[in-house]
């Protein structure tokens, strides 16, 4: 028997403007202060109600998380494939941390910012997918390559390539760097075939950079 409230009913309740939820039990509520007034040390004490922890608020069942990552590293390891799975998916460094130790390479991140809070807890291995075009992203992303040894960055364009390798000759860095490819949906990257082929040669002849590799986000 399913509960008055389903997810069918919720849904469609949503989309007529109620604006009542069900919750399983009566609720305090706690604010974040009096959270934290709980959490000596900042750990919290077991069995409080999800219902009563301060929003926004990141809950994890952990045993389907280490279930999806082993499921994850089997399937990758047993094609031969190296994983370096999407930050941007839960922002979380403990669970990046988490899906190095269970055998990724590394992981990606969206934004310099994402970069920067990977590194300063613990993260080493990133990757940016997206392409740095303003100068003080950049002279971010040199910074962060001048600490980061394992900080490898995207770009799409021979302007751009050229600016990073002003930048990080200007921060004493050689920036390692992908090719970014768009794969057919035009969302990011440089058309495949020979324009893709000369950057790629551009790249690998700039005194700032390294040439690693190519990246693409087939989206469709």
């Amino acid at each position: 028997m399913t509960h008055p409230l389903s997810r069918r009913h919720f849904l469609h309740a949503a989309g007529a403007g109620a604006a009542s939820v069900w919750i399983p039990k009566p609720v305090k509520g706690y604010s974040a202060a009096e959270m934290r007034r709980q959490a000596p040390g900042g750990r919290l004490e077991a069995g409080i109600s999800k219902w009563d922890l301060d929003t926004p608020c990141l809950c994890v069942d952990l045993d389907r998380l280490e279930g999806n990552l082993d499921r994850m590293q089997t399937t990758v390891t047993g094609n031969g494939i190296a994983s370096r799975p999407h930050a941007k998916t839960h922002k979380c460094p403990a669970i990046a941390r988490l899906q190095i130790a269970t055998g990724s390479v590394g992981i990606c991140t969206a934004k310099i910012s994402e970069a920067e809070v990977m590194f300063e807890h613990g993260v080493e291995q990133i990757l940016l997918t997206t392409v740095n075009v303003s100068p003080r992203k950049i002279r971010r992303a040199m910074y962060l390559r001048k600490w980061c040894d394992g900080f490898v960055q995207a770009v799409d364009t021979a302007a751009n390539a050229r600016e990073l390798s002003d930048a990080a000759a200007e921060a004493g860095v050689v920036a390692d760097v992908t090719v970014d490819v768009d794969p057919g949906g035009h969302r990011t990257g440089i058309t495949p075939g020979a324009p893709a082929l000369e950057l790629a040669q551009l790249v690998d002849t700039l005194p700032g950079l390294r040439l690693r590799g190519m990246l693409c986000y087939d989206g469709g």
